[in-house]
């Protein structure tokens, strides 16, 4: 039986808009779906750990819960010097079905 690919997800990056779906437990975070399908240079380095900071987000449109931030993300984003609570990293994110109908813009450097 195939998955459902219930999770759709709109992407902005620079004067692009990129429609994603994903089924639940396909990718281990929104960082790795945006990876795989929209093409940013150095974009997740540190794979998921919550350390780099080349995976930050602004959530642009979304109702429900993201999850909580860890200790890694909080730390990443205080040493970035961002304090706004729509501004995240995308590899923090687990990717749920909870994440249906969000929206979120890829920062780039220095636009935190």
């Amino acid at each position: 039986m195939s998955k459902t690919r219930d999770i759709c997800i709109t992407v902005l990056y620079q004067e692009e808009s990129y429609a994603l779906s994903a089924y639940e437990g396909e990718y281990r975070s929104l960082m790795a779906l945006i990876y795989d399908h929209v093409y940013v240079s150095d974009f997740g380095e540190c794979r998921g750990m919550g350390r780099c900071g080349t995976c930050v987000i602004q959530i642009i449109d979304h109702t429900g819960p993201l999850g909580a931030m860890d200790r890694n993300e909080t730390a990443t984003l205080e040493k970035m010097g961002v304090c706004s609570g729509n501004i995240r990293l995308a590899c923090q994110i687990p990717l749920t079905r909870a994440l249906r109908g969000l929206t979120v813009r890829i920062l780039e450097e220095g636009e935190a």
